[in-house]
């Protein structure tokens, strides 16, 4: 073997290691959580943001339920402040609890991401004994050292492979076929529990569930998309 293709071979075997590694779908340069790397298991997460509402929540709380499948809620400071029963049912029913900040300000724009954070942290904490490790940004918008100021928080930060576009009030339709026509191992899909009147998450959700059931997937909360049985 010449050097060329020795070194040709030890590169490979790199990469093969870094794809091992990088259990998500994350660049080097920000190692922010955008898919699931694990398409084989056909496992995928839904998530919500925005909650908990007074209402919606514990509707789409209802149909998860009826079909036995666990969620990860990204939920604002303030509204668990407001509403905590809902954040302590997301809990007791197995869902995933993750922070959203506390009052749902771009992080782009935020002058304290630690206080933003760690105090909803906190409030999660209160609420369902739990220390969360996940962390969205509002609107998805962040920059580089953001990244840096969350992780220093203790969560990584994740973001969504599907969005379902429910905040808009995307139709029935459009949601399912929007899922049915992007969906993959590994992915994560938006959807809110806190939107205005007139969104159709809860009707969505109806048929997005037992669609990807029927097609073999495994619904799973966030952090299970990086584990391999």
């Amino acid at each position: 073997m010449n050097k060329n293709m020795i070194c040709r071979s030890i590169a490979l075997l790199v990469c093969v290691a870094l794809a091992v590694y990088l259990r998500f779908d994350a660049t080097a340069a920000d190692n922010v959580i955008k898919h699931g790397a694990d398409a084989e298991s056909k496992r995928v997460a839904l998530t919500f943001d925005d909650g908990p509402h007074p209402k919606k929540t514990d509707e789409i709380l209802d149909v998860l339920s009826e079909y036995g499948v666990k969620a990860t809620f990204f939920v604002i400071g303030k509204n668990a402040e407001y509403y905590p029963e809902a954040v302590i049912r997301e809990a007791a029913e197995g869902h995933e609890i993750g922070n959203h900040t506390y009052s749902h300000k771009r992080l782009t724009d935020c002058a304290d991401i630690g206080s933003e954070i760690s105090k909803t942290s906190d409030i999660i904490f209160s609420l369902t004994g739990k220390r969360t490790t996940l962390m969205r940004p509002p609107e998805g918008a962040y920059r580089k050292e953001n990244v840096t100021a969350v992780k220093n928080c203790g969560c990584d930060m994740v973001l969504w492979t599907i969005d379902t576009r429910d905040w808009a009030k995307a139709s029935v339709n459009d949601i399912v076929s929007n899922v049915k026509k992007n969906v993959r191992g590994g992915s994560i899909i938006l959807f809110h529990d806190y939107t205005s009147d007139g969104a159709h998450t809860v009707e969505a959700l109806k048929l997005v569930i037992p669609y990807l059931i029927g097609e073999g997937y495994e619904i799973v909360p966030v952090s299970r998309l990086m584990i391999k049985t």
